[in-house]
Parts: C-alpha cells; sequence; structure tokens
C-alpha cells in the first residue's frame, strides 16, 4: 500500500516535497482576471481562505522540520477555468524512486479545488517508468455550516513503461466535512482567526483491499492553510505554517 500513501500525500502535503521552479508562463494571455475566470457550481462564499495571486506563498513546517516555500508561480487557462499553478512537486516513493506532479488550486464561489496533473515517476532502482492518471477534488467549501458534508469520488490508473507490469486502478471515495468554523488557532505562537476546521477522508480500493486515511485542514480567512494533519495507518504527519507571503 506504499504506493496509494505516496499519491495521498501528494495532495495532503504541500510542502513536503523538495520544489523546483516551474516552466510555465506567469499568466495564460487568454485568462481575464477581472472576471475571476471561473463560473457555475458553489454557493455564495463566506470569505477567501485560500488567497489566489501570482507569487503569493507559504511556508510549513513538516513535523517540525522546515520546508520550502509552496508559491504560486503561474495562472493557467484549463477547460474555461482559472487555476493558480505552484511550483512544481518532486518527491520519493515507498521504492525509492523519484517522482513529480504539478498542483494547481481553482476557486469558485466558494468551492476550493485542488488539481493533481498526471503523476511521472522516472524508471529508476530497478522499476519500470509509470505514469499515473491526475485527479482534481474539492478541498473545501467555506459557506456550508458545520456540520456541512461533501463527497467525490475518482479512478486512478498507473501505467508502466514495462507492458509486462500490470495497470494499476486504485477507487478513491472522499467524504469531507466542516468540523469547525469561525474559531480560533495557534500556530507555531501566531494566532489566526476566522479559522475553518475541515475533515476529509479518503477511501482507497484496490485489489479489493480498502485503506484509508484521515486528513484535518484549517484554513484561516484571508490568509490560506495554517495546519495540515495527516493520520494514515500508524503514521501521522503535521505540517504547520510558519510564515506567509500574499500579494
Amino acid at each position: 500500500m506504499k504506493k496509494i500513501k505516496l499519491i495521498t500525500a501528494v495532495l495532503v502535503f504541500f510542502a513536503a516535497f523538495n520544489l523546483t521552479s516551474c516552466d510555465n508562463e506567469p499568466i495564460d494571455p487568454a485568462i481575464d482576471l477581472n472576471n475571476g475566470g471561473n463560473t457555475g457550481g458553489g454557493g455564495t462564499s463566506s470569505g477567501d481562505y485560500w488567497p489566489a495571486a501570482l507569487n503569493n506563498q507559504w511556508v510549513f513546517n513538516l513535523n517540525g522540520v522546515q520546508q520550502d516555500p509552496l508559491k504560486m508561480v503561474s495562472i493557467n487557462a484549463i477547460n474555461g477555468n482559472t487555476y493558480y499553478t505552484f511550483n512544481h512537486q518532486t518527491g520519493t516513493g515507498g521504492t525509492g524512486t523519484a517522482t513529480s506532479a504539478t498542483l494547481r488550486l481553482r476557486k469558485t464561489n466558494g468551492d476550493y479545488y485542488i488539481k493533481v496533473e498526471d503523476i511521472v515517476t522516472p524508471a529508476q532502482a530497478g522499476m519500470p517508468g509509470s505514469t499515473t492518471t491526475g485527479s482534481e477534488t474539492i478541498l473545501l467549501k467555506d459557506y456550508l455550516a458545520v456540520g456541512g458534508t461533501w463527497t467525490s469520488s475518482y479512478n486512478q490508473t498507473t501505467t508502466y513503461t514495462d507492458p509486462s507490469f500490470p495497470v494499476i486502478t486504485l477507487n478513491f471515495v472522499i467524504e469531507a466535512s466542516i468540523m469547525e468554523k469561525n474559531i480560533s488557532l495557534t500556530v507555531n505562537g501566531a494566532v489566526y482567526t476566522d479559522v475553518i476546521k475541515v475533515k476529509y477522508v479518503q477511501n482507497v480500493t484496490s485489489f479489493g483491499q480498502t485503506s484509508s486515511s484521515i486528513n484535518y485542514y484549517w484554513f484561516s480567512k484571508n490568509v490560506g492553510p495554517i495546519k495540515i494533519t495527516n493520520e494514515f495507518g500508524t503514521d501521522t504527519y503535521n505540517q504547520e505554517l510558519v510564515s506567509y507571503i500574499l500579494n
């Protein structure tokens, strides 16, 4: 199940990887930022819980170890929607092989979507290269009251460059809920107000077996994510905001 853990980590741990520069153009010329670039869905937003602008950045620690900045490096038009793209994500999988992914954020009427592009892993350590299909899920609905819920599901496939390796298909079912709203939370000595706490449960099924991870997110109004906790089996990871820059 280490492969499953890696894939969920790409979504959960924004700063848990070594970050490198992104080759995208800073702003796609097809985007009209005056109208937000996104239409449909959502409700009446209660505020901005993840400010999006070119060069906004957040620095987290992961279990006490400070990570490199998570930075918005480009604004892109994809299928008629506007996405804020973070600096390229790279990391190490359970087999010790390096992997990479592109992470994007879009917001529509209080719905906050995280889009993970296809994850490409080169051939290393005796394993063939592979491509894992990406996904897009709603991470936050800021207009819901405490107890409000939403669900989503998608299939994810991993295809190897060596055809003798079978295609692996994972089925994700996500159950999310608003646990708290308008609370205060102290993170690394800083007090954040107007905080929303989200519980995000991922159930992943493959070869007839299901594993689950429980993720908690705290978002502060006009700041963004300030704390993230992931529980996977006996492992617990904590990310806490150290500093941020908004433009």
